[in-house]
């Protein structure tokens, strides 16, 4: 169309005003396309790399999916409750099932299912004869009271210390050995190492 109205092949459009006109629109519209295009491209770009971002990042932060319950004291609360009932339900087919064994063990075999032998004088805790040396490694400890809370007899946590308090072992013949490789693998970090007393042969962490 600019050709037909071109004045050097047109006589009827000497002044060139229609064809100047044609050439601005033709310009005018390719330039909103070239826009159109280059928003298109962009756009797919974006779309691209933040699927390939979706796909490729193993730490994708899933804090929008589980700050509600993070900062729930219920929620912690509930965990607590759960984990404790879960772990008494633990124990307590342990020790059926070690109370079916027995009927077929000879009850002289101490090492089977030890039991308490005497009490101290006064008001002590009863004595469990076993051959583990326990002890708890306080650079690991975190003081949640895991140890003391399922063998109180052997480990105590001192709750006076106001800063960062550390479990200890008080008595190392205050549980069953059950009872105390309980506390060590309960303990999340594996502050408590458990040994063979005889033979030093380490038992726990493995």
């Amino acid at each position: 169309m600019s050709l037909k109205l071109h004045p050097d092949r047109n006589k009827n459009e000497k002044d060139g005003r229609r064809f100047k006109n044609v050439l601005e629109a033709y310009h005018f519209l390719k330039g909103e396309n070239r826009l159109k295009n280059y928003n298109d491209r962009n756009k797919s770009t974006q779309k691209k790399s933040s699927y390939n971002d979706r796909q490729h990042n193993p730490e994708e932060d899933w804090s929008r999916f589980t700050k509600d319950f993070e900062m729930d004291e219920n929620f912690w609360r509930q965990y607590e409750t759960t984990f404790w009932k879960d772990y008494e339900l633990r124990t307590k087919k342990k020790s059926e099932k070690n109370d079916l064994g027995n009927a077929f063990w000879d009850e002289n075999q101490e090492n089977v299912n030890p039991k308490p032998k005497k009490k101290y004088q006064g008001d002590q805790a009863n004595v469990f004869k076993h051959d583990l040396d326990v002890d708890v490694d306080k650079s690991l400890c975190i003081g949640c009271c895991s140890c003391e809370t399922i063998a109180p007899n052997v480990f105590i946590v001192d709750k006076n210390v106001m800063m960062n308090p550390k479990s200890q072992v008080h008595n190392q013949y205050g549980a069953s050995e059950g009872k105390i490789m309980d506390a060590a693998e309960t303990c999340p970090t594996k502050a408590i190492q458990v040994n063979e007393k005889k033979s030093g042969r380490k038992i726990y962490p493995r």
